[in-house]
C-alpha cells in the first residue's frame, strides 16, 4: 500500500511542471469542493475527495492543501482524499488565541478526524506537516495504518535554522507583507533567489550537514 501511495506522490513532489492555466483550472476546482467544519479550534478548511480507505495530506509551510492536488487527482479515484489547511495557513480560520503550534495542530486534526469520522488513515505529510505528522502518530498510534514522509522537519530540527529570520518578521508583522505578498504575486521573484525556493535549498543543506555530522 505505501508503495502505491509513494508512486503517486512522488511526482507532485519533483520540481512543478504544471503550466498556469492547468494551474488556474486546479485552483478553480478546488475552490468549488473546499469543505469547512466548524471545531473548537476554528473553521477548518479541508478538501474531501473521493470513497474507500481514507489518506490524510499534511501540506507544508507557508502552503496549502492546494500542494496535493496532484496526488489528489491520482488517488481519489479509489481512495478517500482529505487534505485539510493546517491552522495559520489556507482557508481555515484560526479561533480567536488559538495556538498554532505543532501540538496544537495535531489536537485540529483529531477533531477533525473525529468530525469527519475517520477512525485510520494513512497519513503523507511533507515539510513542516511532517513535523506535525510525526507527533500525530506518537499520540495516536491507533488511528495510523501507514505513514509515508517526504523532506520534512522533526523535533531537534523544527523550525530550521533557514526559517528562523521568517518567525523574527511574523513576530514583528512584517512577515506577510516582505516576503509572502512578493511570493503570491510575482512567481518570478516566488522562483528567485529571494524566494522560498532558496530558502528550502538553504534548509536542505542546513540538514544534509547536520545528518553527516551525526554520522
Amino acid at each position: 500500500m505505501t508503495g502505491t501511495l509513494g508512486s503517486a506522490v512522488a511526482p507532485v513532489l519533483a520540481r512543478n511542471t504544471a503550466t498556469a492555466a492547468e494551474d488556474v483550472v486546479a485552483s478553480e476546482r478546488y475552490n468549488r469542493e473546499r469543505r469547512f467544519l466548524t471545531t473548537p479550534h476554528g473553521r477548518i478548511a479541508y478538501i474531501d475527495r473521493g470513497t474507500g480507505t481514507a489518506v490524510l495530506f499534511l501540506h507544508g509551510f507557508p502552503l496549502s492543501s492546494f500542494q496535493w492536488r496532484g496526488a489528489i487527482e491520482r488517488l481519489s479515484s479509489d481512495r478517500r482524499c482529505i487534505a485539510p489547511d493546517l491552522m495559520g495557513l489556507g482557508y481555515t480560520e484560526v479561533a480567536e488565541n488559538q495556538s498554532v503550534a505543532p501540538a496544537a495542530q495535531v489536537d485540529m486534526i483529531t477533531a477533525l478526524l473525529d468530525g469527519l469520522s475517520i477512525q485510520k488513515v494513512d497519513l503523507i505529510a511533507n515539510d513542516s506537516g511532517g513535523a506535525i505528522a510525526q507527533l500525530f502518530v506518537t499520540n495516536h498510534r491507533d488511528r495510523v495504518r501507514t505513514l509515508l514522509l517526504t523532506n520534512c522537519d522533526v523535533e531537534t530540527d523544527s523550525p530550521p535554522a533557514a526559517l528562523l529570520p521568517v518567525i523574527e518578521l511574523a513576530r514583528d508583522d512584517l512577515y506577510a507583507d516582505l516576503w509572502l505578498l512578493p511570493w503570491v504575486e510575482h512567481k518570478d521573484v516566488a522562483r528567485s533567489e529571494k524566494g522560498l525556493g532558496e530558502i528550502a535549498t538553504a534548509t536542505q543543506g542546513t540538514r544534509r550537514m547536520q545528518q553527516s555530522s551525526s554520522i
